[in-house]
Parts: structure tokens; C-alpha cells; sequence
């Protein structure tokens, strides 16, 4: 009877797995059904959240396909954010502070006010919106989104999905509004800056290439992004239509001059990253990095180093890389529009 025994105790190990396979695929339907609602209550929020991520991305969606600043084609260093961190938690927290730096530097350019250091995020999204500065639907997304970035930042049931979707969303504001913040301190360079200024007692040709020398000069100053070069410059010809005389206005570069001044700088700082890396050196003064103005540009009238900033090889390297970064850019969007 020992083997009877043995033999029944093996067939019900092997029996009972059977029937229970047998039983999942019977009701898989209602099993899938009951663990879809475990999971919402598990994660009670986590449904909330999802729907106001996708309220909140229709609406971004919504404002950047009709305001005219996004219908332009993206530049080379507006046109998205990437998260910059491994943890998407981490990047919407880091989102949310780049929101509020953002309206900050937004602000000291835009409004006349002397203590806005300090003010609440709110404060920043009132005064800015009572000034113009930033539209109705944009002011509303950015509420939207920081309400958001504080729910998913300090609740522990937020599913991955909606985090990642919402750091989306995020990095989408703050690319606008640092689009937005680099129009108004080039416009400001525009107005303030004499370089753009003493150029009034140069021949035709002349006056042209000094506007180039110009432009090579200030990239760093709007990204390299030509987009922002012209809306400021635009601002600033309209404003003084308003305010100032007319020979105060200056001309806007096309897109294919734009080109050929960001090959110069190219050119340029291959030359002077070369003078380092043969052992020359940039001389006493750092006079070799000293702009050269080609001879067919005539009496440009003036000179300086070609880093204002970072003057030191790596820091000519990097810009030479974010130089050749928009150049790829706007070669492509030349070669676009001719054969169109």
C-alpha cells in the first residue's frame, strides 16, 4: 500500500498545478478585470494624475500649434529640453525650479519693477500676465503644470507613466519659456549694446559687413539661434518706429548671411584652437583670439576677443561645437527652402 500511497501524493502535486492553470485560462477575462481594479486601489491617485497629465497636454499642445512664436521652425538650442535627470521624479522636481528661474529672468527683462527678487511663483505669473508678457492659455499651462509637479513630487503612488509623460509636458514650458527669455535680453542687447550702434559713417558694402561682424559677435547672446535674432530685432525696429529715431533701426540678416557668419566664426575658432594645440599659446593679452576680419569685409572699425566668456581652450571648443551644432541646422533648413 506504501506505493498506492506514493503514487496518489504524486498525482495530486501533479493534479493541483493542473487545475489551476486550467482555472486561469477559464477566467482569464474576470482575473485580468479584478487585478485592474487592485491596481486602482493601490494607486487611488494615480488615475487623477493620469487625467490631469492628459488635460494639461492637450492644452500645451493647443497653446504652442497657434501661438506665432512656435509655428517657426525649431533652432538649434530652444526647440526641446532633455531631462536632466536619469530619474524622472528628480526631473520634474528639476523642472519645476527651472519654471520659476525661467519667469524670474523673464521678468527682470520685462517688467519695470525693482524688488522682484523673492516674489512667489504665482507673483511672477500675475505680473507677467498683466504686463502682456506671457499669454492667458501659456500662464494657465504653467499653473497647471506646477500644481501638477507638486502632486507627483510629494506622493508616492504616482504611476511612471504619468511622471514621464508630465516631464514632457514640462520640458516643453520651459523650452518656451527660455525661448521667451532669450528675445527679450537680445532685444535689451539690441537697444543698449553700442556695437549695434556706430556703424552710421560706413559706406553701403561696409556698413553691411559690419552688421556680419556684429551678428559673429553676439551669437553666443541668442544661442546661435537665428529664430531669436529675428523676432528681437523685429521687437527693436517696431519699438523704435515708436519711440526713437528711424536711423536707430537695424537691418536683419537673412537666413543664408546668417550661414555664411556662423562659417566665419567656425573658421575663426579652428584657428585659434589651433594656435593652443601647436603650443603657440594666445600670446600676451590674449591678443591672438582677437577677431581677424577678412579684407573683402573693408574698414569694420573695430575688434575684440572672440570669447567673451570660458576663455580658455575647452571653452573655445565648446562654443565651436554649438557652432557647428547650428550650422548643421540651418544649412539643412536652407537646403529645405530651396527646394521648395
Amino acid at each position: 500500500m506504501e506505493w498506492f500511497t506514493a503514487i496518489s501524493q504524486l498525482l495530486g502535486h501533479i493534479a493541483w498545478p493542473a487545475a489551476l492553470i486550467t482555472l486561469v485560462i477559464m477566467f482569464r477575462r474576470e482575473i485580468r478585470q479584478r487585478l485592474a481594479a487592485v491596481t486602482e486601489v493601490k494607486y487611488p491617485g494615480g488615475a487623477i494624475i493620469m487625467r490631469e497629465v492628459e488635460r494639461l497636454e492637450a492644452k500645451v499642445e493647443d497653446v504652442t500649434a497657434t501661438s506665432s512664436t512656435r509655428q517657426l521652425p525649431p533652432g538649434p538650442g530652444t526647440s526641446s529640453l532633455i531631462a536632466p535627470h536619469s530619474d524622472s521624479r528628480l526631473a520634474i522636481a528639476q523642472m519645476r525650479l527651472d519654471v520659476e528661474r525661467e519667469l524670474f529672468l523673464v521678468s527682470r527683462h520685462a517688467l519695470s519693477r525693482s524688488e522682484i527678487t523673492g516674489w512667489p511663483v504665482e507673483r511672477y505669473l500675475e505680473e507677467l500676465e498683466k504686463a502682456q508678457v506671457l499669454d492667458p492659455r501659456l500662464a494657465d499651462s504653467l499653473r497647471d503644470f506646477i500644481a501638477l509637479a507638486n502632486m507627483i513630487v510629494h506622493k508616492a503612488d504616482v504611476p511612471e507613466a504619468a511622471v514621464q509623460r508630465a516631464s514632457a509636458v514640462g520640458s516643453s514650458l520651459v523650452a518656451t519659456l527660455r525661448r521667451k527669455r532669450l528675445v527679450l535680453e537680445t532685444e535689451y542687447d539690441f537697444w543698449g549694446h553700442g556695437l549695434w550702434h556706430m556703424r552710421r559713417d560706413l559706406k553701403e558694402r561696409e556698413n553691411r559687413y559690419y552688421l556680419w561682424s556684429a551678428v559673429a559677435a553676439s551669437l553666443p547672446t541668442f544661442d546661435y539661434d537665428y529664430d531669436v535674432y529675428r523676432e528681437a530685432l523685429e521687437r527693436h525696429n517696431a519699438r523704435v518706429t515708436r519711440e526713437g529715431p528711424k536711423a536707430h533701426a537695424i537691418d536683419v540678416l537673412s537666413l543664408d548671411e546668417f550661414v555664411s557668419v556662423l562659417e566665419f566664426r567656425e573658421s575663426e575658432l579652428l584657428r585659434i584652437i589651433g594656435l593652443v594645440r601647436s603650443g603657440q599659446g594666445w600670446g600676451d593679452g590674449n591678443r591672438a583670439i582677437e577677431w581677424r576680419w577678412p579684407s573683402e569685409w573693408g574698414n569694420i572699425g573695430w575688434t575684440g576677443p572672440i570669447l567673451r566668456e570660458k576663455v580658455y581652450l575647452w571653452g573655445a571648443e565648446e562654443d565651436l561645437m554649438r557652432t557647428r551644432a547650428a550650422l548643421s541646422h540651418y544649412r539643412q533648413r536652407l537646403l529645405g527652402t530651396r527646394r521648395s
